[in-house]
């Protein structure tokens, strides 16, 4: 089979399925495991090129959310068997992985993935729910800034966390009045493509900002970008690790992320 990604959280997936050989081609953006990195680019996420997508001849195209449907569309009108996915939720990631190995001839495999998954979410469900709820605000994106949305507040409440915006709904623009009045506890920054200390900064400096407790308190951590927001099986260590954030002053708590 001949396989085609063009979306990092789709690379992800199939190679946890054991099809590193079938992957043809993926995104520049398309960098893990490692192997990913080796094989034939087609461009980025948003800006793929068709033509040479085309010339792989591949059995099937994978793209992933909003921002490729118009590129699905295209695919589709020069005759790609093209599956796209576009997941808001943990359950509906879950089902993404067994659409991709039904596609695939995966079915096993892809039951096998989400099982141990969510076995890992209710460890750490388990785990969280003995500490204090904690008041977090997550961010994706700094100019303006926007508040993590989708799957992201879902991971916020299996920590045993209080999310800014609800399990389920869209990222969006936020106002500092809005993050004042919620006054998070704290702030978890997954910024694409920035380096994790450079957010903290960049966010300590917003005007108001100060006054904020979690800023006050110098609770304001930074992820790579591709913990959790990448909708694929990393998302489980991108869980224990805001798990143990926002309840890192217990001495109790033993690591997750291992």
């Amino acid at each position: 089979m001949r396989i085609v990604s063009l979306a990092p959280s789709n690379t992800e997936i199939l190679f946890s399925l054991g099809l590193k050989e079938e992957i043809v081609a993926v995104t520049r953006l398309c960098d893990f495991p490692e192997e990913a990195k080796l094989k034939p680019k087609v461009g980025g996420w948003i800006d793929p090129d068709i033509e040479k997508i085309v010339s792989l001849n591949p059995d099937v195209v994978f793209t992933s959310t909003f921002l490729q449907e118009k590129i699905a569309q295209n695919l589709r009108q020069r005759g790609m068997n093209i599956v796209h996915l576009d997941m808001r939720t943990l359950g509906q990631l879950f089902e993404s992985i067994t659409k991709i190995g039904e596609t695939v001839s995966k079915q096993v495999e892809a039951k096998k993935l989400t099982m141990e998954m969510e076995n890992e979410i209710e460890k750490v469900r388990q785990k969280a729910k003995n500490f204090p709820k904690k008041r977090v605000y997550a961010e994706e994106w700094h100019d303006p800034p926007f508040a993590c949305g989708n799957w992201i507040p879902e991971l916020i409440e299996i920590a045993n966390g209080v999310s800014f915006l609800r399990p389920g709904e869209i990222s969006r623009q936020v106002h500092y009045d809005e993050i004042e009045e919620f006054d998070p506890e704290y702030i978890v920054l997954t910024w694409c493509g920035f380096k994790e200390r450079s957010q903290i900064g960049w966010v300590k400096k917003r005007e108001g900002w100060d006054k904020i407790r979690a800023v006050k308190n110098d609770k304001v951590f930074a992820f790579h970008d591709s913990f959790l927001n990448r909708p694929g099986p990393r998302i489980v260590d991108g869980l224990k690790m805001l798990s143990e954030t926002i309840h890192h002053e217990n001495k109790e708590i033993k690591r997750l992320f291992i």
